[in-house]
């Protein structure tokens, strides 16, 4: 079974940006579902906001607006796509350990 869970909402207040706490709070939340087996964290942003390379950093993958990627070949032998909804885009990581 694949156990994967998305990050919902991640903010830090603007006086409190660059500071390395939203890093952290990414960083922590990996390690919880890793511990917990999940094998996928995903989420999504709106495009407008630019937070891909942010997300790059921080070790996930971002796809293009629009892009989808295969989440369920691994398990089922078939194809199933992830992707964002119109307007967001996704960024993803598969737990390594």
């Amino acid at each position: 079974m694949l156990k994967y869970v998305k990050i919902k909402a991640l903010a830090v207040a603007e006086d409190a940006r660059a500071r390395g706490l939203g890093a952290a709070l990414l960083k922590r939340c990996a390690q919880l579902y890793w511990q917990l087996d999940f094998m996928l964290l995903y989420g999504e942003f709106e495009i407008e906001r630019a937070l891909g390379p942010y997300y790059a950093r921080q070790g996930f993958t971002v796809l293009e607006p629009g892009a989808t990627t295969d989440v369920g070949f691994v398990l089922t032998g078939r194809p199933i796509g992830l992707g964002a909804g119109p307007g967001e885009q996704l960024f993803y990581r598969w737990n390594k350990s």
